[in-house]
């Protein structure tokens, strides 16, 4: 077989974004197909006049040591920051617990900025469904 392998990853969220950079690094040629008109996936953001809201992932954590080298990388590219909230747990009961020692992130300034900041150099066809592989 001549030339490079064309590689297809379905898929513009977070895992998709990651391995088709992954695989790009590689020096393999790849597109990227997602079936919405945005990227993220989960980590998903509406936007109307003058307002904003993440309704997807409220937020995420980094405990990997890689994956929180990645989103350190994220953090200086200034598409994802620590989010501190106040967080409280209503009622009574005993196995909730807020774990306040747990770093949890949000994408700045929303949560689909960590997959633009992904797909900056990766092929992206949105609005597209795959319907067969061959």
């Amino acid at each position: 077989m001549s030339g490079p392998h064309q590689i297809a990853v379905i898929g513009a969220g977070i895992a998709g974004l990651a391995c088709a950079a992954a695989l790009q690094a590689a020096g393999l040629a790849v597109s990227v197909f997602e079936k919405s008109r945005g990227l993220g996936g989960r980590m998903s953001t509406r936007l109307g006049e003058n307002w904003q809201c993440d309704h997807g992932a409220q937020y995420f954590t980094a405990r990997n040591q890689d994956f929180r080298a990645e989103v350190l990388r994220w953090q200086k590219a200034g598409a994802a920051d620590l989010w501190t909230p106040k967080l409280e747990v209503m009622g009574n009961t005993p196995h909730l617990h807020s774990h306040q020692s747990i770093e949890r992130f949000v994408g700045t300034p929303s949560m689909t900025s960590p997959a633009h900041f992904l797909a900056n150099n990766i092929s992206v066809t949105s609005k597209i469904t795959v319907q067969q592989i061959e």
